[in-house]
């Protein structure tokens, strides 16, 4: 039979373990109930080398949690029902020696047991009553002014001797709450219970503290259940209901556990890079943390969130730049249930009123400038916190007083609850909030592993914040680019050389503009990058002559095509070996119609449909009739569990993106025209809203901008549809020019007639050829053209220059 040594809680008797002593004998247990504040139970827990199991009530589980270090080895597990572990109203000094007086000490005592009595047995009770159960009555006879006394000198000792984070032990240990609870607050005992990493937690339905004469079944449920047993799924994010381990910092605390000490980010701070020489070779100096106490930073700033108000549900716009504090702040409030709203460094006042006006945010964590641009914005005027991020007095509160020394609770949460909200760029017009839940960035973080397994001696640079929370997740050891996304500098690839050089970084993720100006640099520079094991691209179409120039300076390297979107990364990927295989066609100056970007991912379900302006619903129509047959060029579409399913708060956003089918699955619209070919390989030809119809026909950018980027004199370009009376749309190709060229002695007419002529050879029509002082290119990446903008700019004289 199995042994549990029970400890009753304070006030509290042995007897309190009378009915559950009946009920396990027969389930084969055997249970001691003991004096809690007495050493008795130790000496049966160490009579003999069995491991026992270790049941406290209330009082009596910050008595096995404080003595379990030494004698861990001869325990199974630990139950907590109604856990009272930290002092919720404390006991002043000055009341605590007065009650240590002989005479006077007694008289308080009985006064104020008089007065408290009947209040204390009611909440105790409640939501029950004395009619409601015979063994409530039993307890309320035993209950005397000595047993009063006793517990007040228990409390005393309790917060002279606290509950500290050098307890924490690898045990299993399963707590009970009840629902109705009046006695134990939750929230204040689970900043201990979430400390332990094999902890789980359940809820006694219409139960108080007295469930453990109220509701015996619940607590023999979970005698009989295999320790430290989770749900089948064993997916963070996945489990039913309200659950902790819904919560996406539960990787973090997963890292916690498994390797605490080792490095989870590393940076270059701005004064050591201002002194920096701008030499590859020379080190830049880089701070680090380890998971141990990102994780205690992380904790700490949640516990400042909770202070001043920010609670489950909040909204709070992070508007930072890549950096430790940026995490902290994202991470954090996560923890606490709130919702992260991130807007990346680059982002645009339009940017920042759209966000706001979708989101209602209740705190807003930025730096002065940030603070200043939004008290122009309307939107902003409503929000109540100001968390300033450095220098300033535009706030309501400062990022470094948050970081409280005491910690913080997991706050559970639904699979589907929203955990991170981050914008689309609103180049083809307002802003979308996508709606990130815990579960989808746990299945993203699954998704992305399938394709970008790492390993533990792995060190990675992604260019991308988001891109981040993936590395974190998997507990890899993360480096943070030295640059400022918001404004890239000629100085960016010397700085991502030398990081990677002298870093020994083997992993990247890289823009396309990124690794294209890295691949440019090292060439010039004579530099290999020996030690990459693997780099990762993605956010724009890259062209085969950008992967050949990059595996110049870095042969070995596997070079990774990732295809996505803010709603769903990844969607497919190739290696650039493979993009590099021959194909059918022999002729150099002839280029395929599109981007391959490999295998679409085994963790989505995908369809092509007919090119169509407006939303898609299927109640008027079925598959069949807006399907293309294969092969053949359609708007790409796909669901599955990284999928992103909707927009925060903006359902016409949804009418035109998302296509709900027959089963309720959620399928998203790319706006990317592709088709697949025989060996089951993606092509990209285009965005739908880009494709070009002219004299009834269909023309796309990517395969013109191949082209165009072939030529020795450009350095970005553009293939787009303008109006016109007679075609609908004319074809226009746009060119900016290398730095180095000098425009004014540049044969334009010359360079004109080349591309009509390469143009004609792959019977792409081009009506106008235009060269321009700059092409506008997305905020994000810096790699896709916004044509919209372009557009409007072929109007002004001032924009061209040939």
């Amino acid at each position: 039979m199995k042994t549990i040594i029970a400890l009753h809680g304070n006030p509290g008797h042995p007897d309190d373990w009378t009915l559950l002593k009946e009920a396990v004998q027969p389930l084969g247990y055997t249970l001691h109930a003991v004096k809690a504040d007495s050493e008795e139970w130790l000496n049966l827990l160490t009579q003999d080398s069995s491991k026992k199991i270790l049941l406290g009530h209330s009082w009596g589980g910050y008595r096995i949690l404080k003595t379990l270090p030494a004698y861990e080895k001869y325990v199974e597990q630990v139950i907590l029902v109604t856990p009272y572990l930290k002092p919720e109203r404390e006991i002043s000094p000055i009341a605590g020696a007065l009650l240590k007086l002989p005479v006077l000490g007694d008289a308080l005592i009985k006064s104020n047991f008089a007065k408290s009595k009947d209040t204390f047995l009611k909440d105790l009770f409640h939501p029950w009553s004395l009619a409601d159960h015979p063994y409530l009555q039993k307890i309320t006879d035993r209950f005397d002014w000595n047993l009063w006394q006793k517990t007040a000198f228990n409390k005393i000792k309790m917060q002279d001797n606290p509950w500290t984070a050098k307890d924490v032990v690898k045990i299993p240990i399963t707590v009970v709450y009840g629902s109705d609870d009046k006695i134990t607050d939750e929230s204040i005992q689970n900043q201990i219970v979430t400390q332990y990493p094999s902890h789980k937690i359940v809820k006694a339905s219409k139960a108080g503290h007295s469930l453990l004469w109220s509701h015996i079944q619940d607590i023999l449920k979970v005698l009989q259940e295999k320790p430290g047993m989770s749900h089948p799924s064993e997916k963070i994010g996945y489990y039913p209901g309200a659950d902790e381990r819904n919560n996406v910092i539960s990787y973090m605390e997963k890292h916690l556990r498994e390797f605490p000490d080792r490095v989870a980010l590393s940076w270059v701070s701005r004064e050591t890079l201002a002194k920096w020489d701008g030499n590859p070779h020379t080190p830049l100096k880089h701070d680090q943390i380890t998971y141990k106490h990102f994780a205690a930073r992380i904790n700490s700033f949640a516990r400042g969130l909770l202070d001043i108000g920010i609670k489950k549900g909040d909204r709070v716009i992070i508007f930072l730049p890549m950096s430790l504090d940026m995490y902290t702040a994202m991470f954090a409030v996560q923890r606490i249930g709130a919702i992260a709203v991130f807007l990346d460094s680059w982002a645009r006042s339009h940017h920042l009123g759209a966000s706001a006006e979708c989101v209602g945010p209740k705190a807003m964590i930025s730096f002065n400038m940030a603070f200043e641009l939004v008290n122009q914005v309307p939107e902003f005027q409503s929000m109540p916190i100001r968390i300033m991020y450095g220098p300033g007095d535009k706030c309501t509160h400062r990022f470094e007083e948050l970081l409280k020394k005491d910690p913080s609770p997991i706050a559970a949460v639904e699979s589907e609850f929203t955990a991170l909200i981050t914008f689309t760029t609103g180049s083809t017009g307002k802003p979308k909030g996508a709606n990130r839940t815990h579960r989808f960035l746990s299945a993203q973080h699954h998704a992305l592993s399938h394709v970008i397994p790492y390993t533990e001696v792995d060190k990675d640079m992604p260019a991308f914040p988001i891109f981040s929370l993936n590395n974190l997740a998997s507990g890899v050891t993360t480096v943070l680019p030295a640059l400022d996304l918001a404004a890239p500098s000629e100085r960016d690839s010397a700085i991502l050389a030398c990081q990677i050089l002298n870093e020994n970084i083997n992993c990247t993720t890289l823009s396309p503009s990124m690794l294209v100006g890295l691949a440019r640099y090292c060439k010039e520079k004579n530099i290999i990058l020996k030690g990459l094991r693997r780099v990762v691209t993605g956010g724009a179409p890259i062209s085969k002559d950008d992967v050949k120039a990059f595996y110049d300076i870095a042969p070995q390297t596997e070079l990774w095509i990732l295809y996505g979107s803010t709603e769903a990364e990844p969607m497919a990927h190739i290696e650039g070996r493979d993009m590099l295989k021959e194909s059918k066609i022999t002729d150099p100056e002839i280029i395929e119609e599109g981007v391959n970007v490999g295998h679409i991912s085994e963790d989505i379900d995908f369809k092509f449909i007919r090119i169509k302006d407006g939303p898609v619903d299927l109640k008027d129509s079925s598959w069949q009739k807006i399907e293309v047959p294969n092969g053949e060029i359609g708007e790409f579409i796909c669901t599955g569990d990284h999928v992103c399913r909707d927009y925060y708060n903006n359902p016409d956003a949804f009418k035109t993106t998302k296509i709900l089918d027959e089963k309720n699955r959620v399928w998203h619209r790319t706006g990317d025209l592709a088709y697949i070919d025989s060996d089951k390989n993606l092509w990209i030809v285009g965005r739908v809203n880009n494709a070009i119809e002219r004299a009834g026909k269909y023309y796309f950018p990517v395969r013109s901008e191949v082209l165009l980027k072939r030529f020795d004199f450009t350095y970005r370009c553009a293939f787009l549809g303008v109006p016109d009376s007679s075609l609908g749309q004319a074809t226009y190709a746009v060119v900016e020019l290398k730095q180095e060229i000098n425009s004014q002695s540049f044969d334009f007419e010359a360079a004109k007639k080349e591309i009509r002529r390469v143009f004609e050879k792959n019977k792409i029509p081009v009506d106008q050829i235009k060269f321009v002082k700059k092409i506008p290119m997305d905020p994000r990446h810096h790699s896709k053209v916004e044509y919209k903008v372009l557009r409007d700019q072929l109007n002004d004289p001032e924009v061209i220059i040939g």
